[in-house]
């Protein structure tokens, strides 16, 4: 049987800006003091941006650390939000496995993680998996199967939502509260 990982809170979402960074950022504040974490993983590969410090470059994947706190990309967002510690991924769908193999020296079961990724869902057994949905939006391909297996659906128009980030709480895995 799998690891869970009740600590891992896995957002994905139904389009670009449905609201998920502002989500996790939200979150990331009202959990500042228990010294989150926050991961970012793309499917698809883009040229890399500075602050991005190396963990690990495969053919596969990259995996790097954010060190860059001061502009607007997600991953230095992340940082300004209160996460002690910034990761951006990329990996195409077959490879998340063994990026999140690369992923787990930074990982430990007792801290809020939060990750960002359309499909980790599929490997990593998780404590909640939100799925951020705009049903006016443009849909991504795998929005029906992840609104069918999703723990919550968040409706949102990119700014509010009908499950508030504060209806979240962290006490060793993450739960709703009504």
């Amino acid at each position: 049987m799998a690891h869970h990982w009740g600590n891992i809170l896995l957002i994905a979402g139904s389009s670009r800006n449905v609201g998920k960074t502002t989500f996790i950022c939200q979150l990331l504040e009202q959990h500042r003091q228990q010294h989150p974490i926050a991961i970012k993983i793309a499917p698809h590969f883009h040229s890399i941006t500075s602050g991005l410090k190396v963990i690990d470059e495969t053919p596969n994947y990259q995996l790097f650390e954010e060190t860059e706190r001061s502009i607007s990309k997600d991953s230095s967002l992340f940082l300004q939000s209160g996460a002690v510690r910034s990761f951006y991924a990329q990996a195409h769908d077959e490879h998340l496995p063994e990026l999140f193999m690369a992923l787990l020296p930074f990982l430990d079961g007792k801290t809020p993680i939060l990750i960002e990724s359309a499909a980790l869902h599929k490997y990593v057994d998780a404590g909640l998996f939100l799925f951020i949905y705009d049903e006016q939006g443009e849909r991504k391909n795998h929005t029906e199967a992840n609104l069918k297996i999703a723990d919550f659906v968040v409706h949102s128009n990119g700014k509010s939502f009908s499950v508030h980030p504060s209806q979240l709480k962290f006490e060793n895995e993450w739960k709703i509260t009504q």
